[in-house]
């Protein structure tokens, strides 16, 4: 079954607009830019070869809207690649129906990161960033501090959304009182 191009473009208009929603549902208020301009990088890492996760200590918590905000802007980058090379007229229908399921991938990536910030916001903690790319999924949360059996139950969701192939680093971010 061959879609009309006006279809298929209807339905990644449609698809970019879901995206860019959650976006704009999931981003923190106030100018961000700015915050994240602002804000430096000093941490210990604790790192275990064997998969373990990962921690480290991010002197403050203005980093998760930096992360926030580079995950958004990467994934809008994405979305347009895609609706570019599904609007153009030199894209064949192979193109074309590839690059509509990777922007349906990408709304399915960005809909379990949200459900898993919303799972870890609901343990207790002030906030949370999750961003995957290929291999990796990285999670970044607002805690004044984080213990291993912490760390592991939040690598355990991780997993959940995600499945087990992913290395899972957690990060933690001293949250401000």
């Amino acid at each position: 079954m061959v879609l009309k191009k006006q279809t298929v473009w209807l339905l990644t208009m449609l698809s970019l607009i879901i995206v860019l929603s959650v976006y704009y549902i999931t981003s923190p208020g106030g100018s961000t830019s700015d915050q994240a301009a602002d804000t430096k990088q000093n941490g210990q890492k604790a790192a275990d070869v064997a998969g373990k996760p990962v921690n480290t200590k991010v002197t403050s918590e203005d980093q998760l809207a930096e992360y926030s905000l580079k995950k958004a802007d990467d994934q809008k980058e994405k979305a347009n690649e895609y609706q570019s090379v599904i609007t153009s007229d030199n894209s064949t229908v192979a193109d074309v129906n590839k690059a509509y399921d990777k922007m349906e991938a990408l709304q399915t990536t960005a809909n379990n990161e949200k459900l898993l910030e919303d799972m870890i916001k609901s343990k207790g903690y002030a906030d949370a960033v999750v961003s995957t790319d290929e291999n990796n999924v990285t999670v970044y949360v607002a805690s004044e501090d984080m213990s291993s059996k912490q760390a592991n139950e939040i690598q355990r969701m991780a997993h959940k959304y995600f499945g087990g192939q992913k290395l899972v680093q957690v990060n933690y971010a001293i949250a401000k009182k």
